[in-house]
């Protein structure tokens, strides 16, 4: 599906160009091509322990945290899920991709980077993953050192849809919430982006934009590419 259509306002981009000075990018999905690992070491580890765990269930949990989906799967399967053996299983499974087949970093993600930096906008990270899992994976893809701060999930008290992430990103950022625009890819970064009284790009990756993230993302593009070409406009 193309979002090409799905374009604000000519006056609406020069006004966000003018009033954004930082940028949070999300992590998984946005900026690494990591969903599928993750996806393959969950299913992995929960067909081992007797489980099938269905597509749409882990699409549904994309962009939400590991405790999020911990409660989700125990609502899905029972109270015989075993929450501590799959998160260490999975975690396993994991690390052993990973180190197998790298991170790769989606299309478009450094000429972006460049641009950002040429224009002096600060940026963040504000991930669902945890400080460990950031900190690995913004390592082995090459990026860690291009961005000022990193928010996590286990910084906070809630992760997404709530807005606790991106506002704490702002913080650390000097930056009010109106002066900061994300990137994000899953539809509950969109809302956590909303929420936090910030303009939103949500770039897909393996979900499709809901009816509610259509109505509040500044822009759907479909690609980073494609956020590059609409910034360079203004």
């Amino acid at each position: 599906m193309s979002w090409a259509d799905f374009k604000p306002p000519l006056i609406l981009m020069r006004e966000l160009m003018t009033v954004s000075q930082a940028l949070i990018f999300d992590m998984d999905g946005l900026m690494l091509d990591s969903e599928p690992l993750y996806q393959r070491a969950w299913q992995t580890a929960a067909q081992e322990l007797g489980f099938v765990l269905e597509n749409d269930l882990y699409l549904s949990l994309v962009g939400r945290s590991s405790e999020e989906a911990d409660c989700m799967f125990v609502r899905t399967f029972g109270e015989k899920f075993p929450v501590q053996e799959f998160n260490r299983r999975w975690d396993q499974h994991w690390r052993s991709l990973i180190r197998q087949q790298g991170i790769k970093l989606q299309p478009g993600l450094l000429p972006l980077l460049d641009w950002v930096e040429q224009q002096g906008f600060p940026k963040a990270v504000g991930t669902s993953s945890n400080a460990t899992e950031a900190e690995l994976c913004l390592s082995m893809a090459g990026i860690r050192d291009r961005f000022d701060a990193i928010v996590t999930v286990d910084q906070v008290q809630a992760g997404k849809p709530a807005p606790d992430i991106f506002l704490a990103a702002a913080s650390k950022l000097g930056k009010s919430p109106s002066q900061c625009l994300v990137l994000e890819d899953s539809n509950a970064g969109v809302q956590a982006a909303h929420a936090a009284g910030m303009t939103v790009i949500m770039v897909p990756d393996l979900q499709v934009p809901t009816a509610a993230s259509q109505a509040i993302a500044w822009q759907i593009c479909d690609s980073l590419d494609e956020v590059l070409t609409l910034m360079q406009r203004f």
